[in-house]
Order: C-alpha cells, then structure tokens, then sequence
C-alpha cells in the first residue's frame, strides 16, 4: 500500500475512533467497584450521578492515568496511582530530569558498596498522626513484599534493620541504582501496622487524604492536615474517571472540570485559547509497542515477526494520530534518554516497507494455498488476534492501521480490546498485544529490562527467553560507571531488536491542558506526580 493511501486511512480511523471517545492506557487491572457510591460520583459518560459540592480542584482522566482498583499502595499497581493522587510518596522522588531527590528519607550514607543507611526526615508523619521513623518503614517495606511479587525485581533486598530514624538496606549484591528503584511508586510510605480500611486504604503521607473512593471512577480528597511538607492550598480535590474522550473534553470546556491529565492529541487541539486554557507538554518514557506471543504458530516463525514490523508505519502514526506529539521509534528506548535512541545499533527494520514484508514471507515459504487471501505453511494460517485496551484510542487506532497494512500482505488479524489486560495476556490468551507503558519511569534501563525482557519477567507475557539477555541484564543491574551502563544497554537492546520478541512503534508526550484558573501545575516526565501541594484554583 502506498504511503500517501496510509495516511489517508490513518486520518479516516482517527475520525472514527475518536467519533466512538476512548481513553489512554494502564497497566494495572479491573476490578468490581470497592467503596462507597459517594455522593457527587461521576460514571463513565462524565454525567454527575448524584448532587454534591463541588471540590476546589476537580480533575479528569481516563482509566489509565486514574483508574485505582483500590487505595493500597502495595496492591497490583495502585501506588503508582495513589502516588498521581498526591497520597503516597516515597523515601526519595524524581526530579523534572529523572534525578532522585531526598524526600521522606534526609540524607543516606553508604558504609559499603551493598549498605545504605537512610535518616528518616524529623517531623514527617502519617495522615492518621503516626509518626513515620524507621521501625514504620521497615514494616511497610515487609508487607510490600508480602503481598506484591512486583517487589523483588523492583528492589532486591537482603535484609533490613530500622534503629530509631535510621533505617538500613542491605542487598544481595551491589545496586548502584538503588536510589532510582527507591522512587518506584510501589514502595511508597505508608502505616503497615493498621490494616487497611476498606474504603479509603492506608494512611499515608502525602499531601492529600481520600474522603470517598470509588474504584476505577471517582476519589475525593481533603488536605492532609498533618501534611509535613507545607500546608497544600487547595482544601478539597476530585479526581475524576471519564472514559469517553469526547465527554472528557467537553467537561473542561463547560467547567466541570478544571484540568485534563494525558490528554489526547486531538483533545489538546480543542483548546487553543490561551486566554483560557494551558496546554503543558514534557517528553515521558512512555511508548506504544507490540508484544508477540511467541508460543503462538506462527508468531514463533522471526520471518513472520519482521514482516509484521515493515507494516508497521511509524511515522504515519505519529503525524496523523499523535498530531506531532510524538516520535516515531525503531528502537526501545526513547532518544531522550542517554542509552536511548538507535546511535550505534544494527537495525533490521528502519522504515515502513510492506513490499519488503512481502518478500520475507515469501522468501520464508509463506503461500495462500487454499486462495481465501490468507498465507500459511504447513497447514497453518497467519491468521492472529490483537489485544488493546478498550479506553487507548491511539492504540486502537494503531490495530485499526496494522490490521489494514497486513491484510495487504496476507496476513489476518482480528481486533479485541478489554477494558482488563492483566489476566487475557498472563494467561497466553492473545497472539499480539498492543500495549502502552512507560519505559524508564525511575531513570534507569534496568527497570523496563527485568519488567519484559528477563526471562520469566512480571509482563514478559509472550515468554522470551534468551540467556545473553539475562546475563546483561544482571551485569547493567550491579554497574556503578554510567559509560559501560549504557554500553552493556546498547548491547541488550541490540540482542532483543536481532530477536524481535516486540515491535517499538512511537514515544509520546505526557500533555496535560488546563484551565489559566490553575496555579502551582508541575509535570514532571516520570508521570507519578500531578496533585502536589502547591495546586490551586484561582478565582
């Protein structure tokens, strides 16, 4: 198919999809609602189900930046959330460059290469006016690791010791990066001693506490009057769920809300006035990528894999459906990062070329020998079904686009989308998976490596193995020297390209737009952080 016919597709599939309002993406799953129907909750079309006052600061997403199953920071994926939310925070937090930053914890001292003993700062407590020392992190840390298998390959640990406002971490074997896996959302801070309520969670630190929750719709929220860090100037915040992207737009521009966080490209061109609206940008690791299931027939065959990447038009994509806030990517790592980019690496695929794909499979012995327009060999057709989320339009737009491009070339490709990804791919049951996750969110390779790449991996759900991946990982994941970090990653991401388990398609911007009323905004590329103190309506 010719570029100029790609485009033009692409833009009628952008209509389209958008006509139908989805969201963006996440990687934690559904579940049934926990918590009360609180008064002033909104569904899923952004209408108000019951009358309320209105919160100083009201807020709206999608699912995927918003969408919490419960208030638990160690349950599934939630304490990123919780983190967005501005009610959990870490020992140490990102910087606007990636850096950590001493935050709950003051200082650390490193006695020797696998100790680090952290001073818990003075007059931090938690939002049930417990005060936070170092016997309370500890036992925070042990429930993480009890109920949350994420845990371990975010940060190994030998052992922990807490010694008034001292606390100490011991690891198995050197971690030069432990700062930046400290930061993980998923070790948030907060009171293990208490078990959790069912509504509104754990008590943490943050600078707001949930008054109602409603999972995967709606949480409402009062200053944390034990706040340590400064009294936060709104009093009261809603977050908002509105999965229907049309919804969630008019809702900003009739001043139900007051700030869309990850908008969508063609939400950000509605509001152009900027006598009225902020459109704030920053370049994120978050990417649009394809995992193969490499269990299925077919999709094991690397001949089938990159002919299903040469259909792939990432530019097209990024012009027509990110409108530019996006970059096409035929690597892993987004540019902005220092092993980011393709400097240096041998790149099998490095444009769009269906001719080429054709060839390959040909080549491969790949024939439609029964004439209903689908290849196969050895009686098996190349007939495949993608996964997506429901609520990404972007990344349903991109299955629209793919399954189009491959039809040309015969291959078959049937769309579902599910609101809940987490069980279809843990279980196999996809063979392509079009998925959205951020990259490097703590500023280091090692965290996106050992999420995919290592074998038997938390998300490694297409089943890649290959031993010299797992050694580099191991190596990149004890190196202190920065130079070799991202020699030893440049020698991973090539081994993964050569095997093609994924297809890296575009890295896009964080956007948030919001009303000129909102003052104190801070958007920061790891996307953890969005309700901060410093947030406020002015009148």
């Amino acid at each position: 198919m010719k570029k100029e016919i790609v485009s033009v597709m692409m833009a009628a599939c952008l209509f389209a999809s958008l006509a139908t309002g989805c969201g963006t993406a996440n990687e934690s799953e559904t579940s049934s609602k926990s918590g009360s129907e609180a008064a002033g909750a909104v569904s899923k079309s952004g209408e108000t189900t019951t009358d309320g006052e209105r919160a100083d600061l009201v807020l709206g997403a999608t699912t995927g930046f918003f969408g919490a199953e419960s208030l638990d920071v160690a349950y599934n994926w939630d304490g990123w959330i919780m983190s967005i939310y501005g009610i959990s925070e870490n020992l140490y937090r990102l910087d606007e460059n990636i850096e950590p930053q001493p935050w709950i914890a003051e200082s650390v001292e490193t006695p020797d290469e696998n100790t680090w003993v952290f001073t818990i700062r003075d007059g931090v407590t938690f939002s049930n006016g417990k005060t936070v020392d170092a016997k309370a992190v500890k036992a925070c840390f042990e429930r993480t690791y009890e109920k949350n298998e994420r845990a371990d390959s975010t940060l190994k640990i030998k052992s922990m010791e807490a010694d008034g406002m001292k606390f100490t971490i011991v690891t198995p074997e050197p971690n030069p990066t432990l700062l930046n896996d400290l930061c993980d959302p998923l070790l948030g801070i907060y009171d293990a001693t208490e078990e959790p309520d069912e509504e509104l969670g754990v008590s943490c630190t943050g600078p707001y506490v949930a008054t109602s929750f409603t999972a995967m719709t709606d949480v409402k929220m009062r200053a944390n009057e034990n706040y340590w860090g400064g009294a936060p100037k709104a009093d009261t915040v809603e977050l908002k769920i509105i999965d229907d992207q049309d919804a969630l737009d008019m809702a900003l521009a009739n001043g139900e809300i007051d700030l869309i966080a990850q908008e969508t490209a063609n939400g950000a061109s509605k509001f152009t006035d900027t006598s009225k609206y902020t459109t704030d940008t920053v370049t994120t690791t978050r990417a649009n990528f394809l995992s193969f299931n490499l269990k299925t027939e077919g999709l094991d065959d690397l001949a089938v894999r990159q002919a299903i990447n040469y259909c792939i038009d990432r530019e097209g994509y990024a012009d027509v459906v990110y409108q530019g806030f996006a970059t096409p990517c035929y690597g892993i790592y987004p540019d902005n990062l220092a092993f980011g980019g393709t400097d240096g690496l041998n790149l099998t695929v490095d444009s769009y070329d269906a001719d080429k794909a054709k060839e390959i499979l040909a080549d491969a012995g790949y024939q439609d020998t029964d004439g209903d327009g689908i290849l196969d060999k050895d009686g098996v057709n190349l007939s495949f079904k993608v996964l997506t989320y429901s609520y990404n339009d972007n990344c349903i737009q991109l299955a629209d686009m793919l399954q189009a491009e491959l039809s040309q070339i015969g291959i078959e490709l049937s769309i579902e989308t599910q609101d809940v990804l987490d069980d279809p791919l843990a279980s196999g049951d996809f063979d392509l998976a079009i998925l959205n996750y951020a990259m490097a969110p703590i500023g280091t390779p090692s965290y996106f490596i050992n999420m995919l790449f290592t074998t038997g991996a938390s998300n490694n759900y297409g089943g890649y193995s290959n031993e010299k991946v797992d050694a580099l990982a191991a190596e990149i994941g004890t190196t202190s020297d920065n130079d070799k970090v991202v020699s030893l990653t440049r020698e991973l991401e090539q081994q993964v390209l050569d095997d093609m388990p994924f297809a890296f398609v575009a890295d896009q911007q964080l956007i948030f737009v919001y009303s000129n009323k909102v003052k104190g905004v801070q958007i920061n590329p790891t996307e953890y952080y969005l309700v901060t103190n410093t947030l406020s309506v002015e009148e």
